[in-house]
């Protein structure tokens, strides 16, 4: 009962739209695109649930999946702001909101929000509109360039490059995220660009285990805001890691200390033989077990 207040009181942003702007209060409570749609719902649960670090990448991959309208992106903006906000993430949460404006310029914040939050989201409104409402038109799209590698041998690095097309140099931050198999956390690294321009990094041996590893790659703005992805949280590349063949036990670790272990309990009894052979006592037998 206590989370629900919370999440309706404090985190909560209500869109009010002006009379004279009907068809813009039509737009903004669904979302047209059907695919767009369910990972938009996804996160609004993750969202509800107090989940914000997980809701915070859900609506990341949502943002820059192609095909969103424009009130697939009203939508998605505004939970990104109250996101970025339950995070106390200020400088992305304005980001966000601006965004917002960017996309449906006649929004305000409801009444129904707490003063504090009311006031931050006016204030913002108030640089938007004093730095001359920028977003208007949408800058040019980004897109990444990457190919993935089929599959990768087991407990090797394996080395990502990408490259990038962004006309209005909106792209600051490249980042790749990674993970060993399909229910692990996301792993982030930056991407660092190398001499022939492209954006370069390295999933580590550690995470490169069998069946498979999952990543995809995320470029930011200044704002922090996703502006295009490779993959995304909810859809990610994938890298093949095959198994050992069946029967094939010289690469298991437990084979080669089998192997050693074995040999020391053997030349321990070379060694012994040689002393008690050297003695004056009768000969006897010697027997040694050596259990697997």
């Amino acid at each position: 009962m206590l989370r629900t207040r919370l999440c309706s009181i404090v985190l909560s942003l209500s869109l009010v739209l002006p009379a004279a702007a009907p068809t813009y209060a039509q737009a903004v409570p669904q979302a047209t695109s059907a695919r767009g749609a369910s990972i938009l719902d996804r996160g609004i649960s993750e969202y509800e649930d107090l989940r914000f670090q997980e809701a915070l990448q859900t609506f990341s991959a949502a943002l820059i999946r192609a095909g969103n309208s424009q009130s697939d992106l009203a939508r998605i903006y505004r939970y990104l702001a109250l996101t970025y906000l339950a995070l106390d993430r200020r400088e992305e949460a304005e980001g966000a909101y601006r965004s917002l404006l960017g996309v449906m310029p006649d929004t305000m914040p409801g009444s129904d929000i707490s003063p504090r939050f009311r006031e931050f989201f006016t204030q913002v409104r108030g640089r938007w509109e004093a730095d001359g409402r920028p977003g208007l038109p949408p800058p040019a799209p980004v897109t990444i360039q990457h190919r993935s590698p089929a599959q990768a041998e087991r407990g090797t690095d394996v080395e990502l490059r990408a490259t990038l097309d962004d006309q209005d140099g909106r792209v600051t931050e490249l980042s790749l995220a990674y993970r060993q198999g399909t229910n692990a956390v996301f792993q982030r690294l930056n991407c660092v660009r190398n001499e022939e321009g492209e954006f370069v990094a390295t999933i580590p041996s550690s995470a490169v285990t069998p069946p498979l590893v999952e990543y995809y790659f995320e470029a930011t703005d200044a704002g922090g805001l996703p502006v295009a992805g490779r993959g995304d949280v909810a859809a990610p590349l994938r890298i093949a890691v095959p198994a050992p063949a069946s029967g094939d036990i010289t690469g298991e670790p437990l084979f080669w200390v089998g192997i050693i272990g074995g040999a020391a309990v053997i030349a321990g009894a070379i060694v012994l033989g040689v002393v008690f052979g050297n003695q004056s006592t009768p000969n006897g037998t010697l027997v040694f077990t050596i259990d697997d």
